[in-house]
């Protein structure tokens, strides 16, 4: 386990099957807790045009509220 909160990014299309689409097996691994965040795209094309702004400005909005 992580000892603070995770930040999990899930893809809104997804290329397998997963037994756990909500947390995508990483609530066992978040004893603090869990921030979700559904980005456009598939595991491998979101960080990738024209993917990748809308994932950066999710993730400014993350960054902006952990220094907050």
């Amino acid at each position: 386990p992580y000892d603070d909160i995770i930040c999990l990014f899930r893809v809104s299309k997804r290329v397998y099957y997963i037994d756990d689409p909500k947390y995508l097996g990483w609530k066992q691994y978040a004893p603090k807790g869990l921030i979700v965040s559904n980005v456009p795209g598939d595991h491998q094309t979101f960080l990738l045009p024209p993917n990748d702004e809308e994932f950066a400005k999710i993730l400014q909005k993350i960054l902006n509220i952990s220094r907050g």
